[in-house]
This record gives C-alpha cells, sequence and structure tokens, in this order.
C-alpha cells in the first residue's frame, strides 16, 4: 500500500445514558454533560459514587486488618522490635518494588526496630526470593524476613529460612502459584478464602497497609512513595488505588524528601504539576533504569536519604543511566527490527535473539516490536560463554502468551509471566525449535496477525468543542489508568494549516489545525517510518488522540497527544487510456465492467478464469476484493459512486475505457439543435445509413453528434425513422429537450468522462476515494 494504515481498530463507544441521569450529574457536580456521560460510561451511576470518585479521601480508605494474616504478620513484627531481633526487608528491583521497600523500611525505623533492607540483583539473583541470597541474610543473624512486591512463588528461598527457625512474612500482590510457600504469614489482598475489598492493590499499597497497621494510622507522608509505585506498577486506578494516587499526588507535589526533590528537578518535571503521567513517564523509567543496569539499591538510597549532597549526586546518576538506557533500546530494537525483516519466512510471533544484547532492556524492545511489527516478540540475549538465550517477552490482547509456553516447560530452564508478558531461559541451541512451538500455539489460538488490536473511542470531537471547560472536567476525572482510561477522542470540522517535524532526527510531527474558533496544535511521536507519507498526504490523514495542555512562556493552551494516525485507503493505479491492449489485463485481480458490449470484446485479452462482475446487479452481496480493476468508464458518476460505496478493495485499479466517448463533442449548442431540427422538418426519407455523413457535412456538426441530435428528436417525436428511412415532423407544442432520457444519459456521461478521463491523477485518487466507504 502507498500509505499507512491506522495501527488500531478505533471502536467507537455508542452507549446511550439517561438524559435526565446526565443533568442530575451535570448540576450536582458542576460538570459538562460529556464528562457526566464519561462518569456514567464507568459506572458512576449515583450521586454516592460519583461523589467519592471525584472527591477521595482518608475515610475511603479500608480497614487494613481486612487483608489476610495482617494481624499475624504485625504480631509478629511487634515481638521483633520489643525483642530486638534484626529485621530485613527484601524488595524487588522496580519502581514498585522500590517504593514497597522504602515505605516498609521507614514505617519499621519509626517503630524503632533494628531494620535494613536488600535489594535483589536482577542480574545475580533474578526476581524474588534467591536461596542464596536468603542464605547469606540468615548467616548475618538475620531474625525475621519481610518481603515487599515478591515473595508469593518463593518455596525454596523460604522453605530454607523456616529449616534454619527463621520467619518470613510475605507481603505480596503478584498471581498465586498452586502451592504457597510456608511462610509464617502472607499478606495478600486475593488470598483464598479472604478476598480484600481491593484486590488489585499494588506491591506499596500492601506494604503501605502493612505499615498502617503497624502505627494504627495512615502515615501521609509515605503517600508520595505509594502514588509512584501504584502508576508504576500499572494496577487499576479505581477504588482503593484511585484514592491512594490521588492523596498521593497531593503529597508529591509538596514532598519533603530530598531524593525525590533532587531526581524531579534533574529530570526537568515541574513538581507543582506532577500527574500520574509524569509519574509514568518521567520519575517511574528513572527509577526502573537502575534494576535495569546495575544494582537498585541505591533506589533506596535516593528514596530515604536526608543528606541533600548525596540526594543530588544519586538523581544526577541516575539521569545518566536513563539516557544509557535509552540509548540502548533504540540501538537494540534497530538491530531487533532489522533480524526480523531479513527473516525469509515471516512468522505469528516473533524471536529474535542475538549475542551481547542487554538483559535489562529486553523487556522494553520487545513492546516496541510489538508497537511495531503489531505481532507477540519473544527478544533474548544469548550468553556466549555458557550459551545460554535468557530474555522477555510481551504479547498482544487476542494472544495469551502464558499459556503459549506454559505447556512446554521442559524446554527451558526458567521461565514465568502471564497473558501479555513473560521471562524465559533456555538453551540457545533450542531457539528454532522455540519459534516452531510459538508458531502452532498461534495457529491454536487463531492468532491472525491481520487483526488489529481495538482502541477505544470515547467520542467523535469537533475542534471548536475543545475548550477550558472541558479541559478542566477532565482533569476532575484524572488520574488515569487501567480502568480508568484518559479518553481518547477522535476529531472533526477542522483544515490542517501547517505540518512541522520536530526532535534532533525529526521523528516527532506537529500538525496545527484550525477550525471557526480554535486554532491548536497535535503531536504525534516517532513517525519516522511513515515521515514521507505524512508530507504527502498530510491533509488527508486521520488521527486520533488524548487532550492535554502545553505551557510556552507563560501561556497554557490545549493541545492533542496523538494515539493513533494514519491514511487506510487502497493503494491506487492510475491505468487511464482510450486504446485497450493486452498488456492492461495481465493481472490476476476482479475485473468490473458497467458495459457488457466491452467485456464481449475483451474476452481474448483476459487472464484464464479470470474473476469477472459485469454491472452493478452482478455485484455479490457483500463485494470484497484484494484489487478491483474498473475497465470502462460508467455510464454516470452515480453507477461508479453506487459501485464504491457498497464494494471494499486493498487496491483500486482505473482503466476507465471509453466505449463511444462523448467529451471531443460535447453537447449540441442550441444553434446546433436548432438547424438539425429545421433540416429535419423540411426533409423527406433521408437515408440514415448511406447520407448521414453528408447531411452531418451540410449541417456542419460532427456526425457523431449528428446521431445523438436525431436520437433526441426521435424520441420527442420530431422524426420517425422506417427501413433506415427517416421523415420530419413539425412541433406542435413546446417540447425540453433536456428532459429526453437520451440527452439526460449524454449529460451524465460526458460529466463522467470529464471527471474521470480529464482529471491529474492525484486529483482523480482523492476524488475517488471521497466517493468510497473503504
Amino acid at each position: 500500500m502507498n500509505l499507512f494504515e491506522p495501527h488500531y481498530l478505533w471502536k467507537k463507544n455508542h452507549t446511550e445514558h439517561s438524559l435526565e441521569k446526565i443533568k442530575q450529574i451535570e448540576e450536582e457536580f458542576g460538570l459538562s454533560s460529556f464528562a457526566a456521560g464519561l462518569l456514567l460510561d464507568r459506572g458512576l451511576d449515583s450521586s454516592d459514587k460519583v461523589q467519592q470518585f471525584l472527591n477521595p479521601s482518608f475515610e475511603n480508605l479500608v480497614d487494613p486488618f481486612l487483608m489476610n494474616d495482617m494481624k499475624k504478620a504485625v504480631e509478629r513484627i511487634q515481638t521483633a522490635i520489643v525483642s530486638g531481633q534484626k529485621i530485613i526487608v527484601y524488595g524487588d528491583y522496580d519502581a514498585d518494588g522500590l517504593t514497597s521497600t522504602a515505605v516498609m523500611y521507614e514505617g519499621l525505623l519509626q517503630l524503632g526496630a533494628d531494620v535494613a533492607y536488600y535489594i535483589p540483583d536482577r542480574f545475580k539473583d533474578g526476581y524474588g526470593p534467591n536461596k542464596e541470597a536468603y542464605q547469606k541474610l540468615i548467616a548475618d543473624k538475620t531474625e525475621l524476613i519481610v518481603t515487599v512486591d515478591n515473595g508469593i512463588s518463593g518455596n525454596e528461598a523460604i522453605t530454607y529460612a523456616k529449616e534454619n527457625n527463621v520467619d518470613v512474612i510475605v507481603t505480596d500482590h503478584h498471581e498465586l502459584p498452586e502451592r504457597l510457600p510456608p511462610a509464617f504469614a502472607i499478606v495478600h489482598p486475593r488470598y483464598p478464602g479472604k478476598i480484600y475489598p481491593n484486590p488489585q492493590l499494588a506491591g506499596v499499597g500492601v506494604a503501605f497497609k502493612v505499615v498502617c497497621a503497624l502505627l494504627e494510622e495512615v502515615p501521609q507522608e509515605l503517600l508520595d512513595l505509594v502514588a509512584i509505585g501504584t502508576v508504576a506498577d500499572l494496577v487499576p486506578l479505581i477504588g482503593e488505588n484511585r484514592t491512594l494516587v490521588q492523596l498521593g499526588l497531593h503529597e508529591l507535589r509538596q514532598t519533603q524528601r530530598i531524593g525525590l526533590q533532587a531526581l524531579v528537578q534533574a529530570a526537568k518535571i515541574n513538581p507543582e504539576i506532577i500527574d500520574e503521567e509524569k509519574i509514568g513517564f518521567g520519575i517511574a523509567p528513572r527509577l526502573n533504569s537502575l534494576g535495569r543496569l546495575e544494582n537498585a539499591n541505591l533506589g533506596i538510597a535516593l528514596l530515604t536519604t536526608l543528606d541533600s549532597s548525596e540526594a543530588a549526586e544519586i538523581a544526577v546518576h541516575v539521569e545518566k543511566l536513563n539516557q544509557q538506557r535509552q540509548k540502548l533500546v533504540e540501538t537494540i530494537t534497530i538491530k531487533a527490527l532489522a533480524k526480523l525483516k531479513s527473516q525469509s519466512v515471516p512468522h505469528l510471533v516473533n524471536v529474535v535473539a542475538a549475542s551481547g544484547w542487554h538483559e535489562g532492556v529486553l523487556g522494553i524492545v520487545a513492546s516496541r516490536l510489538v508497537e511495531k511489527t503489531g505481532r507477540p516478540t519473544l527478544v533474548l540475549t544469548i550468553n556466549s560463554e555458557s550459551d545460554v538465550a535468557k530474555g522477555s517477552g510481551r504479547s498482544v490482547e487476542s494472544f495469551h502468551l502464558f499459556k503459549a509456553l506454559d505447556a512446554h516447560r521442559k524446554l527451558y530452564s526458567s521461565f514465568g509471566g502471564h497473558h501479555m508478558a513473560c521471562g524465559i531461559s533456555l538453551a540457545a541451541n533450542r531457539l528454532p525449535l522455540l519459534q516452531e512451538i510459538l508458531d502452532k500455539e498461534a495457529q491454536k489460538q487463531k492468532l491472525d496477525e491481520r487483526q488489529k488490536p481495538v482502541l477505544q473511542i470515547a467520542a467523535e470531537l469537533p475542534l471548536d468543542g475543545i475548550n477550558k471547560k472541558l479541559i478542566t472536567d477532565l482533569k476532575k476525572i484524572a488520574p488515569y489508568g487501567p480502568e480508568n482510561p484518559k479518553p481518547i477522542f477522535s476529531f472533526t470540522d477542522y483544515k490542517l494549516t501547517d505540518v512541522r517535524f520536530l526532535g534532533q532526527k525529526k521523528n516527532h510531527v506537529k500538525l496545527t489545525l484550525t477550525g471557526n474558533k480554535v486554532q491548536l496544535d497535535a503531536l504525534a511521536f516517532s513517525i519516522e517510518d511513515h515521515k514521507n507519507e505524512i508530507i504527502v498526504e498530510a491533509e488527508d490523514m486521520k488521527f486520533c488522540g488524548k487532550l492535554g495542555e502545553n505551557t510556552w512562556k507563560g501561556r497554557t493552551k490545549p493541545q492533542i497527544l496523538i494515539c493513533d494516525m494514519g491514511n487506510s485507503r487502497p493503494d491506487f493505479k492510475d491505468l487511464r487510456t482510450n486504446r485497450l491492449s493486452p498488456e492492461l489485463f495481465k493481472k490476476s485481480g476482479t475485473y468490473f465492467f458497467f458495459n457488457q458490449r466491452i467485456q464481449q470484446k475483451l474476452v481474448p485479452f483476459l487472464p484464464q478464469n479470470a474473476e469477472m462482475v459485469i454491472g452493478l446487479k452482478k455485484l455479490p452481496a457483500t463485494p470484497s476484493f484484494d484489487e478491483l480493476i474498473i475497465v470502462d468508464c460508467p455510464p454516470s458518476l452515480k453507477d461508479l459512486k453506487k459501485l464504491l460505496q457498497v464494494a471494499s478493495y486493498k487496491k483500486l485499479v482505473a482503466i476507465f475505457y471509453p466505449y463511444k466517448p462523448v467529451y471531443a463533442s460535447g453537447m449540441p449548442t442550441r444553434d446546433e439543435l436548432a438547424r438539425v431540427y429545421r433540416f429535419a422538418i423540411s426533409h423527406h426519407n433521408i437515408d440514415l445509413k448511406g447520407q448521414m455523413q453528408q447531411v452531418a457535412d451540410y449541417l456542419q456538426v460532427k456526425k457523431e453528434l449528428l446521431i445523438f441530435m436525431l436520437q433526441v428528436f426521435f424520441e420527442v417525436g420530431f422524426v420517425k425513422i422506417e427501413n433506415g428511412l427517416m421523415t420530419g415532423y413539425p412541433a406542435h407544442q413546446t417540447v425540453n429537450l433536456k428532459e429526453t432520457p437520451s440527452y439526460r444519459s449524454r449529460q451524465q456521461l460526458l460529466k463522467a468522462e470529464k471527471t474521470l478521463l480529464m482529471s491529474k491523477t492525484t486529483d482523480l485518487k482523492k476524488w475517488l476515494f471521497k466517493l468510497s466507504a473503504v
């Protein structure tokens, strides 16, 4: 195709709500009708629900003792503190794990505990409880281990601790395995038989609830960490999670943590406007970069330090690591894409591996490849010494990655994951077998790479409908995240007045859109693959996006952040001609004829078993073609419109051969009609077959035009033709010749020929696709 398609299938919301209900919410909460409808879309159909959603407070927080084993865990920790036992908080190296560790560590410090923390090394220890690490901790006189954001699958290490008389309290939120570890207590919001009212807490949320239970109050000063970890871990931002993030954002904007202040400053984030997006795209990736590229212990130091010099030093280091992480991701993504493109046979699931790729960023690279290819992807690095391939996988909604891999565990040395992601290790020589397995599983799950992922469109919004009130209302529905997504709009009623490419590599685009009252910018990032298409036909681009704001030189105005763009129009080939040749009919598409005579004339030229459709009445009920070849010029634009609006196709070829062209002679003038009329009524028994050219020369009109005028006169009774002889009859009443069938048909054919045969290719293409339903 010569233009790029949108990556997603746009699905518009067609839910209708009671006007009375919308008006009630509008008036009670001072919202626009759109915002009221958006709340109803999200199941907030009562005043109490809307009030709690828009204005969450500490009163909305759930009693922590409703969580499994909370009382038991609290009593054991209190005993350890009173007895002076050494406690280790065993955390994790991602943003949720680091904030979980900091929350638990600070909470225990407040109670006077002898406490330290341990962050496993991604490259040495792996994720979760590690037996060797536990052995070292226990050898170092640890008497109680409290896990945060991990532990529920740590059977081996926790069994070892128990055998050595060291209790382990697991606080976790991950999927529960079939066999639970022999921990002293398991604090988990989805524990079988005791489901917590908010089962979707992040790891930091679980740790925070433990600290709340220990302190017997809500430690407000920890909520900044809770907001970061909760947003970073992509848990549903509804219910208690929403409350924690909303309250935490307030705390984060005025945080007293020297480390967070330094991190925000290094990242050039305005602390006063920190929101969930600043966490998700600014703060969390920087914290994650620590665990991806080196040991993440520095993350805890950054979050808990009271030393401003140390904070500044760590923040600068984190910024450098984040930039290094970005470069690694870009480099490996380019190399991985090149490997995929060089494959002789494309696969439904991408498996790409090489030596020397940095293990810590492979999950991000896999995500990028899923975005670019639309296919589930595994990216692995091969250790040249051990010949082991280790990496990460990311999937699409229609392919359950964990199920696809879980049935073949004997193939791997380690494996874990869920529907959309996995981590895996295996012998490098087994990679071809892994590819074969995934291809078969893709077929079994009926994965169709042509099936686009769905993008939910909240509403179609005219550009002039974007105003300060709408932006304000959308802010009230934030923080956005899973199960409370930021609304995506498709936009109408605007003109594209400018296109500019931004960034060092000019791989971002800014579109200036102008309505009757509003002018604003729409931004799209990383569009290098489609830069040329945007330049050539930017006016025809469709896009959808989220509304945001941009502040420049003290002035804030709305802007659109584009989520998806493209042009789904089919490919077009211009083969227009007034002379047919066999070379035109070597394609294997579907040939459409308006006129059966032309089809009969071309039968010798057409490929054997060529697919043909002759006339609109012969179209199938739901006509769909890979390549639709329109052979002849339609008798009218109306007929062409009927064809293009019912047929779908991937490629359109226009030959538009004029069977009996009229554009050369056009329509007769009033003088020509009068001249032929006077001749007709004053002559009898004219031999049309033998004398037509003579008559045309005598009347000084083209022969083809003379035939047409005589046909019109025949239809209104001015002439009669018997046995090839014509006799004229004077008119006894006024007749409108333009109303005759022949006159109207010629007018329609002339208009069709001028539009379809005389236009430039670019103009013709635009005109055809405006008619089309595709």
